[in-house]
């Protein structure tokens, strides 16, 4: 029987600093398109002069667009508990979440995020209409 877990506090951390920076840039645009500029307004200087208006590459996008897949990738073998037998008749597969409430969180956080990005990309590029 194989076993595998991981259980690393620093995972947790690292995988919620991938994801607040893709949260942030959602929040700060939802709220300019509601009509509230300040926290746009004040951001916008820092994100060009990292490269946001560039096209995808060693940029600020780059993180915006994978980091809460990483971070979905860390958290989700936190919680999640894999066991594996393989008999002569039969190969048994068990998955399992535990209930570890800090990494399930920040699994959440990214999904959430994650669909966020979906939606929106789905709705932008989306000719149905």
């Amino acid at each position: 029987m194989k076993t595998t877990t991981f259980k690393n506090n620093w995972l947790i951390a690292a995988a919620l600093l991938l994801s607040l920076p893709t949260a942030y840039f959602i929040l700060i645009n939802v709220l300019n398109e509601f009509g509230s500029y300040g926290l746009y307004q004040a951001t916008q200087p820092t994100l060009d002069s990292m490269g946001i208006k560039d096209g995808l590459g060693w940029n600020i996008n780059l993180l915006i667009l994978f980091g809460p897949v990483l971070a979905f990738l860390l958290t989700i073998f936190q919680v999640l508990k894999i066991e594996l037998r393989i008999t002569k008749e039969e190969f048994l597969l068990n998955l399992s979440v535990q209930k570890r409430w800090l990494p399930l969180l920040v699994t959440a956080f990214s999904a959430g995020v994650l669909i966020i990005l979906f939606l929106y990309a789905l709705g932008e590029n989306c000719n149905c209409c």
